[in-house]
């Protein structure tokens, strides 16, 4: 009884705290306060609940962000340097979040239908693997993300083709303990598929991953701010990647990234691809501290940058280097999640990103860089049929042309909103955004 009593006073305090906030409008931007720092602070925790129901559009007041990605977005020049000679093509593409849905399981076949070529098409693909493939007790303290083998099946890949890479490094990557993860890493093992960010071995953790394809040599590092704030074994914290992200920007300490950005380079990677689980929920742009971050993880030798975490999408960037003058560095800083749990039209749209990475040479110097670049906002539409749901990916710019449905309409007329938020207009000319 005194349970039930106690849960009721939270939710009314709750309630009122929302309303407050509501008619005050004081979160209507985004706030220093995070669940992630600091779980016994009821405030930060409030402030959450509060972003799931009101997502930000707002960047950080006094950051000047908004401004800044509309001028970074615009590219007056072409990628390549005039005068380089391409020698090697090689096309690489990106998603978000690969999460549980309400109809994922029987989704097998159904859920990459419109959309498989612009994932699998590439000859690198890459997603991030934000579930553990075993049952979890739910009465267990916590919130818990796994998905059933039908699930995983459904969202691993299409027919005959599959995710090159998948990123294991994230806060629900050990939902179901060692024991979830280890579950994991022997399935991605058995299956044959490449993964980075969790480690089964020590030595692993100082590590990236290597992939090669069409005589370029790919390299991939990746890092989580945390784990929902579960205790590693003490012998095992190596098994996961992370990187305090959301504390101090001042004393981030980068080192475990970039001793994997080197050792990519002491193994002759010619591209290397940081994937970062990171940043605030429900918020669509990155805090001002990130984009620093980025500017610095690029500099310190990464040639892009995939995010990730937010449940929203968030805008990228065309980064000028410091360090190599011919050299554009693309910085995702969320691309949402492709397969989401949420029915909530926002935490449906993601982004695929598609990069065309070429090695060749200038000056007597051998390079490899970004060639072009495409951006394509998707939506995740659940339908039903035989009294089963399953989901679907479509091209957003598609649906709000041509949506077959009303239902589907509505939908697609809530996402395009965020899409403008953050690419702008101009997906909608082609249904995506190219560079080049």
């Amino acid at each position: 009884m005194l349970r039930l009593i106690r849960a009721s006073l939270r939710k009314q305090v709750i309630r009122i705290g929302l309303f407050i906030a509501n008619t005050l409008g004081f979160w209507r931007y985004p706030s220093n306060r995070d669940k992630a720092n600091d779980p016994a602070d009821r405030l930060a925790e409030l402030n959450w609940i509060y972003k799931s129901q009101n997502p930000l559009i707002r960047a950080e007041k006094g950051s000047g962000l908004e401004n800044y990605f509309l001028e970074k977005q615009q590219i007056d020049r072409p990628f390549l340097p005039e005068g380089f000679q391409t020698d090697s093509i090689a096309r690489l593409s990106a998603v978000g979040d690969l999460m549980r849905a309400r109809g994922l399981g029987n989704s097998k076949g159904k859920l990459y239908k419109s959309t498989s070529d612009l994932i699998f098409h590439a000859d690198v693909s890459f997603a991030n693997l934000e579930s553990t493939v075993i049952e979890i007790d739910e009465n267990e303290v916590g919130t818990h993300v796994w998905v059933t083998c039908d699930e995983y099946d459904a969202f691993k890949g299409h027919n005959d083709r599959q995710y090159t890479v998948f990123s294991t490094a994230n806060n629900h990557i050990i939902d179901g303990g060692v024991k979830g993860m280890n579950s994991v890493h022997g399935l991605l093992d058995t299956e044959g598929f490449n993964y980075v960010g969790t480690n089964s071995v020590p030595e692993r953790q100082r590590q990236g991953l290597i992939i090669d394809s069409n005589g370029i040599r790919f390299g991939f590092v990746a890092a989580t701010y945390g784990i929902n704030h579960k205790v590693l074994p003490t012998d095992k914290g190596y098994l996961v990647n992370i990187i305090p992200f959301t504390r101090d920007k001042e004393e981030t300490d980068l080192s475990l990234l970039n001793e994997q950005i080197e050792w990519c380079r002491s193994q002759g990677c010619d591209f290397v691809i940081a994937s970062l689980h990171w940043g605030h929920e429900f918020e669509f742009f990155p805090r001002l501290y990130q984009v620093q971050l980025a500017h610095k993880i690029i500099e310190q030798g990464a040639d892009a940058l995939i995010g990730h975490h937010s449940h929203t999408i968030q805008p990228y960037e065309i980064y000028q280097t410091r360090r190599d003058p011919h050299r554009k560095a693309p910085i995702f800083y969320s691309l949402g999640n492709l397969v989401s749990w949420s029915t909530e039209a926002y935490r449906c749209l993601s982004l695929i990103s598609r990069m065309c990475v070429v090695k060749g040479h200038i000056g007597g110097a051998t390079k490899t860089l970004l060639a072009e670049l495409d951006i394509t906002p998707v939506q995740q539409i659940e339908y039903e049929t035989d009294n089963k749901s399953f989901l679907q990916l479509h091209a957003l710019g598609e649906l709000v042309r041509t949506a077959p449905d009303e239902s589907t309409r509505l939908v697609a007329g809530e996402a395009a909103p965020f899409a403008d938020l953050v690419l702008g207009r101009h997906w909608r000319e082609n249904c995506h955004i190219h560079h080049s």
